[in-house]
């Protein structure tokens, strides 16, 4: 059996295909002991997969795509989540997107993942940054509902099921995401890590996934078990992820959802206008073949 390192933001259910692969014996089929890390940010993960501290990572693939266009050796090799499960959470006071001008808005990363979802959510409401509002460096989901219930922020993008858990609580939730990004990927640098590993991970997360969707209730208690999470929760978290659109079909992102991170990252600075395409250089499905 050989152990390999899972590099994670936090043990959020967009990792679900990596739990159920381990837990229903997918990964142990073909040799493979996954263990997760929880790192906390996702530039924290993408700097462990740089320095080969993990294998293989969970992550948003911002910075891959920008190591990658810069001639770098970390690639995106499929895609998990085409629409991201997530909701804007306000505290109590805010009632509505205008009333988040001037305030701070917590997020995993000032480059990747949730940044520019929010930022793109925001902008359709009229909100521009830096104009209108500030980002704070939170970390992921679970620091950020820990920041919410602190009041240090006035709000912030959370993953199902925390935004259940808020708006049972009393927080305001102002709507869910609705355009399709690219929020989960797999993400490998091909410096160290081994193709028949990669690979044969890959057949794992995607048996796990078409397993997932036909057992959504054993799915959730998987999941509830991993996070403590109350089964109810977990058992709607677990609903929202099986609908259509949420994961990516064939463990490869979706056009409009690669689309979506690219102009995000031309928008914010981080792909040069003169780079080359950053999905041709940053994205090898041939790991899925």
């Amino acid at each position: 059996m050989q152990e390999i390192t899972v590099g994670v933001v936090a043990p959020a259910y967009v990792n679900i295909p990596l739990w159920v692969a381990q837990e229903r014996g997918f990964l142990d089929r073909r040799g493979l002991r996954a263990v997760e890390r929880v790192i906390g940010t996702t530039d924290g993960v993408t700097s462990a997969l740089r320095q080969g501290e993990v294998d293989i990572a969970l992550t948003a693939p911002e910075g891959s795509i920008a190591d990658a266009v810069a001639g770098g050796s970390l690639r995106v090799v499929a895609g998990l989540i085409d629409r991201p499960p997530l909701s804007m959470i306000a505290l109590p006071r805010h009632r509505t997107f205008g009333d988040l001008r001037g305030g701070k808005i917590g997020t995993s990363s000032l480059r990747e993942g949730t940044r520019h979802v929010a930022q793109r959510m925001l902008a359709g409401h009229g909100l521009t940054y830096p104009g209108d509002y500030d980002f704070a460096l939170e970390g992921s989901h679970v620091e950020r509902w820990k920041a919410l219930q602190a009041g240090t922020i006035d709000a912030a993008l959370q993953m199902i099921p925390y935004d259940y858990l808020a708006a049972d609580a009393g927080f305001t939730n102002l709507g869910p995401v609705t355009e399709d990004f690219a929020l989960n990927t797999v993400c490998i640098n091909n410096h160290s890590s081994e193709r028949k590993v990669v690979t044969h991970f890959l057949q794992a997360l995607a048996e796990a996934t078409d397993w997932f969707r036909g057992n959504v209730e054993e799915s959730a208690a998987i999941a509830a078990a991993r996070t403590s999470v109350e089964p109810r929760y977990a058992l709607r978290a677990c609903e929202a992820l099986a609908a259509d659109g949420v994961i990516a079909r064939d463990l490869r992102c979706g056009r409009a959802a690669l689309a979506a991170v690219i102009e995000a990252m031309r928008s914010s600075g981080l792909i040069p206008p003169d780079a080359p395409d950053p999905i041709a250089a940053a994205v090898d499905y041939s790991y899925l073949a």
